[in-house]
C-alpha cells in the first residue's frame, strides 16, 4: 500500500471514531454490535500494513500489545495523521 492511501485510511479510521462518538452521545451505543462491526475491518487492513512491531503475533500477550500500541497511535486526537502514518510505518 502506498503513503497516499495509508494516510487515506487512517482519515476514514478518524471519521469513524467521530461517527461512532456520535452514536454513543445519542444512543448510548457505539458501532461494536450488528452488521456496522465490519467499519472495523480498516483497521485490520491498516494493521497488516504497518511496521512489523504492530503485526499479529501468535503469543497472545504479544499480540494484545501490538494492538494497544497500534491503536494507541491510529486513535489518537493529537496526531495528524502524517504523523499516525510515520509512526505505524517505522
Amino acid at each position: 500500500m502506498d503513503k497516499h492511501d495509508f494516510i487515506d485510511l487512517i482519515k476514514v479510521v478518524e471519521g469513524v471514531l467521530r461517527i461512532e462518538e456520535g452514536c454513543r452521545i445519542l444512543t448510548g451505543y457505539g458501532l461494536e454490535t450488528g452488521e456496522v462491526t465490519q467499519v472495523y475491518l480498516v483497521w485490520e487492513i491498516l494493521r497488516r500494513n504497518s511496521a512489523e512491531k504492530f503485526q499479529v503475533a501468535k503469543n497472545l500477550d504479544e499480540d494484545t500489545d501490538n494492538y494497544g500500541e497500534f491503536v494507541a497511535i491510529l486513535e489518537s486526537k493529537e496526531l495528524t495523521a502524517e504523523e499516525k502514518y510515520e509512526r505505524l510505518v517505522a
